[in-house]
Order: structure tokens, then C-alpha cells, then sequence
């Protein structure tokens, strides 16, 4: 009887052990191959399980938020997304010289500008929503001409100023 108990108490452990060897003899699936390293350029993951893309660094005009994930936009006029956070993806791309500027979208997430590439800052017009306090005309927006952001003009000329002063 009591050998009898301990063989039943023992089945959900050999269970188990059985389950985790066929877990493991299981093939898996590949992980998505990393590009070349080129000079200039940064990985992105799109979509989870899609695989990597290459982004040129001085290409990109701004990073931003589209949709639930980071938006990158180019001179291009082609905007790339990625599930990265954007603050991750600016950091990146600021480590290896981009010169960008961090403002607040009006939904009051970052956004960050590439300080070279922008053509003009104004004031909001009325087609902004409640929040605008500057317009900030970028070279290369794909779906809009310009950025507006909770920062004043005289807030994000002081930015400017800042990342591009050597």
C-alpha cells in the first residue's frame, strides 16, 4: 500500500519531466538573423517576428508616436515603425550623432526633431488642437507638413539653439 501511494505521488513529477523533454526536443523557432553592421545605419525591429530593418541615421527628421508604437520619419518621406519605444530609438540615434531636439506632442508624449532638418518655426495656427504653443515645419514628414508641440516658439528656439551649438 505504501509503495502503491508513493508510485501515485510520484506520476505528476514524471509527468512533468516527460512534458519538459518533449518542450525541448520541440524545435523552435528561428530567431530573426541580425543584419551587417554598416556605419550609419541602426536595426529596427518593425513587428514582433518580422525581421530587422536598416534605418540611416542621418536620414531621420523625427521620432515620434503613430498607432500605439514609435514613428520615424525620414527625409525620405517615408515613415518607418517600430516596437521599440521612441525614447529608446532617440537615444540610439543620438549615440551615434544625430543631434536631436525632445519636445512634447500634444498628446504630452516626447517627440523628438532632428535639428538640422527643420525649415521653420512658427506659432499655432486655429487648426491646432488646445495645448499647440509652436508649429515646427520639418523636412520630410510624411503625413503632415509640420509638428506641433506644447513648447512655445521661443522654448523650442532655445532647443534648437542648444542641440545645434557645438
Amino acid at each position: 500500500m505504501r509503495r502503491r501511494a508513493l508510485l501515485l505521488a510520484m506520476l505528476p513529477v514524471a509527468g512533468l519531466a516527460r512534458a519538459q523533454g518533449r518542450a525541448e526536443s520541440q524545435p523552435q523557432p528561428p530567431s530573426q538573423p541580425a543584419l551587417p553592421d554598416v556605419p550609419g545605419f541602426i536595426q529596427l525591429i518593425p513587428a514582433p517576428g518580422a525581421p530587422p530593418v536598416a534605418l540611416a541615421v542621418r536620414q531621420v527628421v523625427r521620432i515620434g508616436h503613430a498607432d500605439g508604437r514609435t514613428a520615424i520619419d525620414t527625409t525620405a518621406f517615408v515613415q518607418q515603425r517600430s516596437v521599440e519605444p521612441a525614447e529608446v530609438v532617440a537615444r540610439r540615434l543620438a549615440a551615434l550623432g544625430l543631434r536631436l531636439v525632445r519636445l512634447t506632442d500634444l498628446n504630452g508624449a516626447g517627440t523628438w526633431i532632428a535639428a538640422d532638418r527643420v525649415v521653420l518655426v512658427r506659432g499655432p495656427t486655429e487648426r491646432y488642437a488646445t495645448g499647440a504653443r509652436a508649429a515646427i515645419v520639418v523636412v520630410g514628414l510624411r503625413f503632415t507638413t509640420d509638428v506641433a508641440v506644447r513648447e512655445s516658439v521661443p522654448e523650442v528656439l532655445a532647443a534648437l539653439r542648444q542641440a545645434l551649438t557645438p
